[in-house]
């Protein structure tokens, strides 16, 4: 009897732990199985929660607020310039002073934008947007992710553009300018964009002269280009292309001309022999010209005469002074040459046969440079004449 009793307990203890494993494999192990599952959908998630916000946060759109060239209603240009695909799904219009939105509850454009790849832009009529407004605007465009890119601000009058708040400034300097030179600088836009204003115009007052012009920009592709009295300008890179933002400053080097004032040469215009009566008086006359050597770098402009620096020695028998009309206020090329003074001379007739000298003095004549605005100056040049008697 007892040995019957022993094998049924062995039994019951044997049939107790395979109900303990059925348990354990029918409630643990499911349950390890899907910690494992639901663990495995939580770094799926994350790790699609970890893209999307990298994404998100590589977005980047450009908004530009312009007018069309066509229609001259307002615009918008988007340009993605960032790695990952954009897609825009609403824009908002805002009263800058009100911060409102132009069209309530609602926003001017909704889904159905155009998505933009990298690199792309396009262009979104928002007249509808600004209907009937004045004052400052600007826009919001939300993307499918989110993220918030904001245009340039416009200034609107019965929701018509008055003037654009520009972004962007595009810098144009001109270095060393010549004198009397009139210099434009033209901006030309190449597809979207907008410049104002597209010109510039300014007359060099001293040579070398630099000026510096600011440009309004929005971002886009333009030419500028610099012409000097309506010719283009012989300047290393002109007419150059850039992008702005990419660059925003340009700079025209016409090469700075160091002026150096050279000695202006004197002419005289004098007879080589006279003749006088023995005791009578003679008139002759004596013209005296300037000429500006071809080597000056520049014209000579404002001559000033000072006929006191004109003197004659020599002649004893003078019976009076020496005469002299003075011709100021001329300009002179390289090369070129005029009459300074015109003098008359009047000695009486000698004993015998003598020279007469006739000097200008340093400094007698004086112009101006037309670019550099420095002195020219000559120095002392004498001639002679040689008087002799003459009979009746």
């Amino acid at each position: 009897m007892c040995r019957k009793h022993g094998k049924r307990r062995g039994i019951s203890a044997i049939v107790g732990g395979i109900i303990i494993l059925a348990i354990f494999f029918a409630t643990i192990i499911p349950l390890m199985l899907l910690m494992q599952n639901s663990y495995t959908i939580f770094l799926q998630e994350s790790n699609s929660r970890r893209i999307f916000d990298t994404d998100r946060a590589s977005e980047s759109l450009t908004v530009e607020a312009s007018q069309s060239k066509t229609t001259k209603d307002l615009v918008l240009i988007l340009s993605n310039d960032g790695p990952v695909y954009v897609k825009p799904v609403r824009v908002w219009a805002i009263n800058v002073a009100k911060q409102t939105s132009l069209t309530g509850n609602a926003p001017c454009l909704g889904v159905g934008l155009e998505g933009l790849p990298p690199g792309r832009n396009t262009t979104l009529n928002v007249r509808q947007c600004v209907s009937g407004f004045t004052g400052i605007a600007q826009f919001i465009v939300v993307s499918e992710k989110g993220r918030l890119f904001a245009s340039n601000r416009v200034n609107l009058t019965g929701g018509q553009l008055v003037d654009i708040v520009f972004p962007y400034t595009l810098t144009v300097s001109i270095l060393n300018m010549k004198r009397g030179t009139t210099y434009e600088a033209r901006v030309e836009i190449l597809g979207e964009g907008n410049i104002t204003p597209s010109t510039f115009t300014h007359k060099a007052t001293a040579s070398n002269e630099n000026v510096t012009i600011a440009f309004g920009a929005a971002a886009g592709r333009y030419k500028i280009s610099l012409y000097e009295n309506n010719v283009l300008a012989k300047v290393k890179d002109n007419q150059v292309t850039i992008t702005i933002p990419d660059t925003s400053a340009i700079i025209f080097d016409l090469g700075r001309v160091p002026y150096q004032p050279v000695t202006l040469d004197i002419i005289f215009d004098v007879p080589r022999k006279v003749f006088a009566v023995q005791g009578e008086e003679e008139s002759f006359s004596a013209g005296i010209w300037v000429q500006l050597p071809k080597e000056a770098l520049e014209p000579v402009k404002d001559f000033d005469v000072d006929v006191g620096k004109i003197q004659v020695t020599g002649a004893p028998q003078l019976s009076k002074d020496i005469v002299c009309t003075p011709f100021s206020g001329f300009t002179l090329q390289p090369g070129q040459r005029t009459i300074a003074a015109l003098c008359t001379i009047t000695i009486k007739g000698p004993e015998g046969k003598y020279s007469l000298a006739i000097t200008i003095d340093k400094e007698a004549i004086i112009g101006e440079g037309f670019y550099s605005g420095l002195p020219y100056k000559n120095d002392e040049k004498t001639t002679t004449v040689d008087v002799q008697i003459r009979k009746k």
